[in-house]
């Protein structure tokens, strides 16, 4: 998601990297001015980022299992069945019990993660992932399909796809 987001305006490692600096710009010479050494407040300074990483660890180990077990909760699987289908009018996504037809006109881009294709749809996202593929020659002929239906200006906001069919 953190390349829909950078897609829209400021993405997420922008605005930790932020954070991150405005911790130290604020950090050490608050802990300066209150220790009295710069020496003790780049220290204390450090062992917060130390402990931010460590945090940062814990929530990705434990944001899977409660995402999971929320899903169930609900009565919901953790894993669906995704089509994604290249119609002459549409691009159609079905994902279990949703169905998401976005007109040509609405993909205003699509673009390459390291394992996933997003199709960018107005402000929503369909994502396709890259494994779905069973060879590199499937994968382009469907980039190909797709980006031979989006417009001129959608495919000139899609670097990442001409790129690959151009390969």
């Amino acid at each position: 998601m953190a390349y829909i987001k950078a897609r829209r305006g400021v993405s997420p490692r922008q605005i930790k990297l932020l954070l991150l600096v405005c911790m130290l710009a604020v950090g050490i010479p608050v802990g300066a001015g209150a220790s009295g050494s710069w020496l003790a407040a780049a220290i204390s300074v450090e062992f917060a980022f130390l402990g931010l990483g460590v945090g940062v660890l814990i929530v990705q180990r434990l944001a899977g299992p409660s995402m999971r077990k929320a899903l169930a909760a609900r009565g919901q699987a953790y894993e669906q069945a995704l089509t994604l289908r290249i119609t002459p009018e549409a691009l159609v996504y079905d994902l279990a019990d949703l169905t998401m037809t976005a007109r040509w006109p609405c993909v205003t881009d699509l673009y390459q993660t390291r394992k996933y294709w997003v199709f960018l749809v107005q402000s929503s996202a369909m994502v396709l992932p890259r494994r779905f593929f069973t060879t590199p020659e499937a994968e382009r002929d469907f980039i190909v399909e797709a980006t031979s239906r989006m417009t001129d200006a959608a495919r000139a906001r899609s670097p990442d796809a001409a790129k690959f069919v151009g390969n």
